[in-house]
């Protein structure tokens, strides 16, 4: 009896943690309601940002990003596909496209009657990407000025045609060009832009469950304290330029978690979640500094990441400290095509995990992890501690590149280089095996065994059929 008793009072104590729930549908609230599940609010701005669960309902899409929530816990409610925070601003109205010149077409971003979705205005128009919802297709490849839209799909956004540094503080991104031989919303295409800015920041002390974050140019999720994100969907993140840096510098990373000397950005927990289609990387911590920097308890654990630039990157650097890990990991994780990020960019950083450390690595571990299709790691000196990953690697793509030292790189290109890898890695539980990047048998052997639960989102966003071509001649 009075175990039974502790059990109810620890439940009641459970479901108070973040105090009363409030329940939020874009599509059936209304903000002077009482945001009850009866009577929901419309927007998430109405409902409490401390000291409350939040309950957003299923099939409904929020458009713009929330950030600066404390002690709650924001999860879903009702049937259907996960909430959407969307930073979505879509084309609906054709005619608002202008022909020009040479098959580009151009857009006034300021014109609020032609869109629907999140209406961004200013540098918000900092466009990441140009994303076909109909046919789920992106278009990333932004250029550097106006003269170099020389593919059908590039795109480029500025308030000067003749604009060279777009990444100056002064740009005010009016109009979004784009490469097309017509009109880009015709032919059943339903257009949309990634804006500039972050899905969901600045959140302390919080849960997010079953929540989908798309469509944002900066980042999915980033600036968490002592948070948990599990089962969450974050795709079509990143690609806005970063305004007032010295050089064209393009961001996008899914899970950001920056590192400084004052307010690291420790205690975070990432589980279950699926980052797909990112300009950079699924998953970082990363951090620059003046004093001495430390990163806690920071773990990356059973996500899926698809077609991200890489799936994971970290460095903490200091100017005049020490900068360093504790009890951080990036374990159990799949990566399916990392470097394939659709934002048609290919760089030699391209690769499963990206280092940028300068000196020796501890506190930090990658374990345990499955990788197809992708170059392994792109270093510039260290590494971090590795051990019992699977790597399936491509004939044309390396195992490890040093960007300091490019003569130094091994590629995967026989057993001897996957021997001299297993000494760089300085483990031998590490699994690397080399394929054929026309192998379609084993891709589809490895996502149906190695990628359950996850195989429809990677057969859509990589356009891979049910049974791969070469399976179907088979039977010819």
């Amino acid at each position: 009896m009075k175990f039974a008793l502790l059990h109810i009072i620890a439940l009641a104590a459970c479901a108070c943690a973040f105090g009363k729930p409030y329940y939020v549908s874009s599509s059936g609230g209304s903000d002077s309601n009482d945001g009850s599940e009866a009577a929901p609010f419309k927007t998430i701005a109405a409902a409490p940002s401390e000291n409350a669960e939040i309950f957003l309902k299923r099939g409904d899409v929020f458009y713009g990003a929330i950030s600066g929530f404390k002690n709650c816990k924001i999860g879903a409610y009702g049937e259907g596909a996960k909430p959407v925070i969307s930073g979505l601003k879509i084309v609906k109205n054709p005619a608002a496209w202008e022909r020009l010149a040479n098959d580009v077409w151009r857009i006034d971003l300021t014109k609020p009657e032609n869109f629907e979705g999140y209406f961004a205005e200013g540098k918000r128009n900092n466009i990441g990407a140009v994303y076909d919802m109909a046919k789920d297709k992106v278009y990333g490849h932004l250029v550097r000025r106006y003269n170099a839209l020389n593919a059908y799909g590039d795109f480029w956004v500025s308030g000067e045609v003749n604009r060279v540094n777009v990444q100056e503080k002064s740009e005010n991104f009016r109009y979004l060009y784009f490469r097309s031989k017509e009109n880009p919303s015709s032919g059943g295409a339903k257009i949309a832009f990634s804006t500039s800015g972050v899905g969901i920041s600045n959140l302390e002390n919080c849960e997010v469950d079953s929540v989908a974050v798309k469509g944002f140019g900066i980042h999915g999720v980033a600036r968490a304290w002592g948070c948990k994100f599990r089962n969450m969907d974050v795709d079509l993140i990143g690609g806005s330029v970063q305004l007032g840096y010295p050089h064209w510098v393009r961001l996008g990373n899914g899970f950001e978690f920056w590192v400084s000397d004052k307010r690291p950005c420790s205690n975070n927990l990432v589980e279950g979640c699926t980052v797909s289609r990112t300009y950079d990387c699924g998953a970082t911590i990363q951090g620059i500094g003046n004093g001495d920097m430390l990163i806690e308890n920071v773990k990356f654990v059973g996500n899926t990441f698809i077609r991200c630039r890489q799936a994971f990157e970290h460095f903490v650097r200091s100017r005049k400290g020490t900068a360093r890990y504790s009890d951080c990991e990036f374990s159990s994780n799949r990566s399916f095509e990392a470097g394939e990020n659709e934002f048609s960019t290919p760089e030699a950083r391209d690769a499963a995990l990206l280092s940028y450390e300068g000196k020796p690595v501890s506190g930090l571990l990658i374990k345990d992890n499955f990788f197809w299709g992708s170059s392994v790691y792109s270093n510039q000196t260290h590494t971090a501690k590795m051990e019992s990953n699977t790597f399936y690697v491509f004939r044309d793509q390396y195992l490890v590149f040093n960007r300091n030292k490019p003569e130094a790189a091994i590629f995967a290109d026989s057993e001897n280089a996957v021997e001299k890898m297993r000494a760089f890695l300085g483990n031998d539980t590490d699994k690397i095996f080399i394929a054929d990047r026309g192998d379609f048998s084993l891709r589809d052997r490895i996502i149906s065994e190695h990628f359950k639960g996850s195989e429809a989102d990677i057969r859509r966003i990589c356009k891979i059929p049910e049974k791969s071509l070469l399976e179907s001649l088979r039977f010819w």
